[in-house]
């Protein structure tokens, strides 16, 4: 009896992988507009170039998004054009958290999936809020359904497939 696909967390990256983007390029119009106002006044108009560039890496990162399921994980990009990748819960084989000093600081990590999948067999998961939470809550769900899909992971010693994914 198939179960009605949930979800079971959907978000994006957080705009903390964006920190140095932004304060270098308040740090840039700071200095054009110094420059504008000591040396040549129209030069303050170039301050709109770094402020187009902060609001397309904020558009860059507001744009990826997650979404796991109890049956798969999609991973939407794009800001005018989108494109989503699906990963079959069944299909993962391993679940790493990666908490980076900076992340960790307001309570982020990195999760990297690595799947069975033949075209795509890693999926890195950026940023994401409480990464142990969310590990467990996959584990948890890829377990229940390769229960209901009766599909087990099989590993073999010296399999050269395996060493090299």
């Amino acid at each position: 009896m198939e179960t009605k696909e949930e979800i079971i967390w959907q978000g994006s990256q957080s705009q903390v992988l964006n920190f140095g983007v932004h304060l270098s390029m308040l740090l840039i119009i700071v200095i054009i507009v110094v420059a504008g106002i000591i040396v040549f006044p129209p030069v303050i108009i170039a301050a709109a170039i770094p402020i187009v560039y902060m609001f397309y890496k904020w558009l860059v990162i507001k744009n990826k998004r997650y979404k796991i399921t109890t049956e798969r994980i999609f991973f939407t990009t794009g800001i005018f054009s989108k494109k989503t990748e699906a990963m079959e819960l069944y299909r993962v084989r391993d679940i790493d958290i990666y908490e980076p000093f900076w992340q960790r600081i307001f309570k982020l990590g990195n999760i990297e999936i690595t799947s069975s999948d033949a075209t795509d067999p890693k999926l890195m998961l950026f940023a994401v809020p409480k990464p142990s939470a969310l590990q467990n809550d996959i584990r948890k769900n890829v377990e229940m359904r390769r229960d209901t899909k009766r599909v087990r992971g099989v590993e073999f010693l010296g399999d050269e497939s395996i060493e090299n994914t």
